[in-house]
């Protein structure tokens, strides 16, 4: 593994353990097993390589998030909520080689993105980009309920899979092992009906 990946592997895992502020740049040299004058060499400061590690993971999720909604438009029929809903969730569900894999990423994008909004109020572009492709597709299915409602009701649905996955105790402890947040095939197919429900919901007075 080259240096850079070294390094960009042992920051994923200690901002998504500790925070961005508790880690060091020695200690991630640490972990990487490489001195810590070649992190400011590859990344400038801890900052830029923070940034480095929230796009490396957001921006091939936009991606692919907008490759699954450009199919669904390119397809014969009309897409539905559910349709929708499924090309924004699945990418985050799904990705990693196994089980474990899959529930760490997601894991890691919820600390990762909630760190990064401590200290910018601004989303990155591509983030806002897939955000507001994403509304207008949900707005087509749903055009008697506002663009601005949708946007309640997603960010709504973003943050019950973040919070279940980050802190997933008091679920597994109040069903007795029963639910699992770390289960993402049950998670997603518990939360698509409830989201589907949710957004076709009356308008708020």
């Amino acid at each position: 593994m080259k240096t850079k990946d070294k390094i960009l592997k042992a920051a994923r895992v200690l901002f998504a353990e500790k925070g961005f502020r508790e880690v060091t740049v020695r200690e991630i040299a640490a972990r990487a097993g490489v001195n810590s004058a070649l992190v400011g060499y590859h990344f400038g400061n801890k900052q830029e390589l923070f940034d480095e590690v929230y796009r490396s993971y957001s921006e091939p999720l936009a991606r692919e998030r907008m490759k699954r909604l450009t199919e669904l438009a390119e397809s014969k029929k009309k897409p539905s909520v559910e349709d929708v809903l499924k090309a924004w969730l699945l990418p985050l569900l799904q990705a990693g080689d196994d089980p474990r894999q899959r529930a760490f990423n997601v894991r890691f994008t919820a600390n990762v993105a909630v760190e990064r909004w401590k200290y910018t109020k601004k989303p990155a572009q591509f983030a806002q980009q897939a955000h507001n492709v994403f509304i207008d597709a949900l707005h087509r299915c749903l055009p008697h309920i506002s663009r601005d409602t949708l946007r309640w009701r997603l960010h709504f649905i973003v943050g019950a899979i973040a919070f279940g996955i980050r802190v997933p105790g008091p679920l597994r402890a109040f069903s007795k092992g029963r639910c699992d947040p770390d289960d993402l095939e049950t998670t997603l197919a518990q939360i698509i009906p409830f989201a589907v429900k949710g957004f076709r919901s009356p308008e708020p007075e």
